[in-house]
């Protein structure tokens, strides 16, 4: 196999480091997916990095693994981060343009999405993305490359999601620690929202509802752009413990029949298409027999607190009235009757669920499986914007060839968001 610039894109979330590795296809554009892994982590909990030497062995496996299965080395490294600590606002920035000539550069935008930069974060938090979502020439709305046309004010709003500084630094440390480098760090989230979801439903208003394992997230987008968000620290795993309780079982066994027979909302008319269940005792020793629909009397009550709390988030963003679609994706998306439950509760007519399109991704079936939906859309997000294009070759810092690549964040932005990458 010839050797191809090969991204690694990592989903830090829940308890466990999800990954694949893919690259460019220059003539169809497509993402092409080599490898894929999922990896367990003691070290992390709902995205924050509990202990940094599980951490680094996790990421030490999990590009093993993905090189292993590539047979070719990487060259570079991104990751998706998500949990509660990160926080979203939209910005507003002002240029006024005094030369004489009055067009529009480069330079000019990047100073404008410098100045809606501006706002006040708490000590404590690091900006992780700054998003131009449109800009204004003279007052004038609605435009989305400013570069090169006339005008003497110029205008941008700007949707910037923060991170508490330890826990970025944490996480940067657990990987540095073996010798690794990032090369781009991104709201998981903004990536989802941009990769699952249809440019016709950003405009018309969707929520997009991303179900972890040990995190929920939620993105409101209208008018074609990310306006609200909102991280959980909880999710689907409380789930696994809910079974494990009620069946007197392992939580290992209880993640297991959640996935084999799991079901969140009502699909039996009789007992006599009720079906019963084997389940291992909690010392191994002995077997149970349940009804399949005893799972349901669990699950239900579970999943439909977590859509009260969404539905809870999407009045308090005042943006409710703008919903027309809900898509549900990550690896809760996956249960049985989720689609009905979450109609019931959101009051949301079109509810469905996806990942990223088959269009865009060239892979095996698995990769397609809603646990690599992040880490598949983070690496979309990337090639979209011509990252690699823009980034030139610096020391290989690692044990592993990933290759340190410059060019400041500004750059990788302005040639995204506003050229349409």
């Amino acid at each position: 196999m010839a050797k191809t610039n090969l991204m690694a894109g990592l989903d830090i979330g829940s308890g466990k480091i999800t990954a694949v590795s893919a690259y460019q296809e220059e003539e169809t554009g497509k993402l092409v997916v080599l490898s894929g892994v999922a990896v367990p982590c003691g070290g992390l909990k709902n995205g924050i990095v509990t202990d940094i030497k599980q951490v680094s062995i996790a990421v030490t496996n999990v590009i093993n693994t993905l090189e292993e299965q590539a047979q070719q080395p990487l060259s570079s490294l991104y990751i998706a981060l998500r949990g509660e600590h990160l926080k979203s606002e939209v910005g507003h920035g002002t240029y006024n343009i005094s030369r004489a000539d009055k067009e529009i550069t480069a330079d000019d935008i990047e100073r404008v999405i410098s100045n809606a930069q501006s706002i006040s974060i708490k000590s404590d938090h690091e900006i992780v993305s700054v998003i131009p979502q449109g800009f204004s020439i003279d007052r004038q709305r609605g435009i989305t490359n400013p570069e090169g046309m006339d005008g003497s004010s110029l205008e941008v709003d700007v949707y910037i999601t923060t991170g508490l500084s330890s826990s970025l630094n944490n996480l940067r440390k657990s990987i540095n620690k073996m010798g690794y480098r990032i090369d781009g760090s991104f709201y998981g989230l903004m990536c989802l929202c941009e990769n699952v979801l249809l440019k016709e439903e950003k405009e018309l208003g969707a929520v997009l509802i991303d179900l972890g394992g040990e995190t929920t997230s939620i993105g409101i987008c209208v008018d074609g752009v990310l306006q609200y968000s909102k991280e959980f620290d909880f999710g689907c795993d409380l789930i696994t413990g809910d079974i494990a309780s009620a069946l007197h079982t392992s939580k290992k066994d209880a993640a297991r029949i959640k996935k084999e027979a799991g079901l969140c909302f009502p699909k039996y008319n009789d007992e006599e298409n009720d079906e019963e269940i084997k389940v291992p005792s909690l010392d191994g020793r002995t077997t149970n027999s349940f009804k399949k629909s005893i799972l349901l009397d669990v699950i239900q009550p579970r999943m439909q607190d977590i859509f009260e709390m969404v539905r809870e988030s999407i009045i308090e963003s005042e943006l409710s009235d703008f919903i027309s679609v809900a898509i549900l994706t990550g690896g809760g998306s996956a249960m049985p009757g989720i689609e009905s439950l979450a109609s019931q509760v959101l009051g949301v007519k079109e509810i469905r669920c996806s990942g990223v399109s088959r269009d865009l991704v060239e892979a095996e079936d698995k990769f397609f499986d809603p646990i690599y939906t992040t880490a598949l859309s983070l690496l979309l997000y990337v090639s979209k914007r011509d990252v690699l294009e823009q980034k030139k070759e610096a020391e290989i810092t690692s044990k592993s060839p990933i290759v340190r690549w410059g060019k400041n964040i500004f750059k990788k932005v302005l040639n995204s968001e506003i050229f349409g990458g």
